[in-house]
């Protein structure tokens, strides 16, 4: 990653993009995984929007429902990756995203 696009992210987006990441890899919605980290789904929707910044309990109970290390939901790795998530899904779900032309 280049050092421009890592100063626009603090990380809280961090936290957000690899949450909906990570949840999106182990094919979970975001209900499934808000019971296995006895969170609730709206707070693991207001998590991958940004809204809030979770507590160390909050990123090791959802870390340990990902089976993932804790500090990989605050890496900025896949910050440039975020933009493939929606093809992804469209592909999984098998939609078909109008294109804008630029």
């Amino acid at each position: 990653m280049n050092i421009e696009a890592k100063d626009k992210y603090v990380l809280k987006e961090y936290f957000a993009i690899n949450l909906k990441w990570y949840r999106f890899e182990k094919n979970y919605t975001q209900e499934h995984l808000a019971e296995l980290s006895n969170l609730t789904p709206k707070y693991i929707s207001d998590l991958e929007r940004g809204k809030f910044s979770p507590t160390l309990s909050k990123i090791e109970a959802i870390a340990n429902a990902l089976n993932i290390e804790p500090y990989l939901l605050i890496k900025p790795d896949h910050v440039n990756d975020i933009k493939q998530l929606p093809d992804k899904i469209d592909k999984k779900v098998g939609r078909n995203r109008i294109k804008k032309q630029k």
